[in-house]
């Protein structure tokens, strides 16, 4: 695994892959690590003062190519990957349960690493897309949620019917990336969609 993780970093560092791919590849990164790392969620705080101002110096110079993965959206948009498959993985793998593990821990990370994205997007005139705009604004309650806290503070319904603005923001960002992205990227951006509303729908058959 260590091998792969170390092939997947390569190919990002020397940028030969496309957005979509890149995603993919952190996607595998994070993956591998949730898996291994079972205690992850422990250093939460760590990582995200790490995310905080890696976040922000992704704004400061938002034309080094040091930071692209960071000011284009792609880290941040992977973490969202990673935490919607999280959702469509069966139950009984030992990967999923691991996973699962850090999964809001996941969700907060997305949120601060797309954020320099959305940041740019909004006050920097790098151009407005509605849909990313919307997904971004109703990733604020989700996050705010994704805090132990807070959810501890929740009934388990009514935390349920928040989590079902998720759907709602996946949506919004895979149209937003279909828009904005290139032809070879929106080919990858349906495969993937199409797969996850496949295994969606097969584990809610399967209830």
């Amino acid at each position: 695994m260590i091998s792969i993780v170390l092939v997947m970093i390569g190919l990002l560092v020397f940028g030969v892959l496309p957005n979509s791919l890149s995603i993919l590849a952190i996607s595998v990164v994070i993956i591998i690590t949730g898996y291994k790392f079972k205690d992850l969620k422990k250093f939460a705080l760590v990582f995200y003062l790490i995310s905080i101002i890696i976040s922000g110096l992704s704004v400061y110079f938002s034309s080094s190519s040091l930071l692209e993965l960071v000011y284009t959206g792609l880290i941040g948009y992977s973490f969202i990957f990673v935490v919607m498959f999280i959702g469509v993985l069966p139950n009984k793998w030992e990967l999923t349960r691991n996973l699962k593990r850090s999964r809001g821990m996941f969700s907060i990370l997305s949120f601060i690493l797309i954020s320099s994205h959305a940041y740019l997007h909004l006050f920097m005139d790098f151009g407005i897309d509605l849909t990313g705009l919307v997904s971004f604004v109703l990733m604020i309650p989700l996050t705010i949620i994704s805090f132990e806290m807070i959810r501890k503070e929740m009934s388990v319904s009514d935390w349920k019917k928040v989590q079902k603005v998720a759907y709602i923001i996946y949506l919004g960002l895979f149209i937003h990336l279909l828009v904005v992205s290139s032809m070879v990227d929106k080919i990858f951006y349906a495969v993937y969609l199409t797969l996850y509303l496949n295994n969606k729908l097969l584990k809610e058959f399967k209830k």
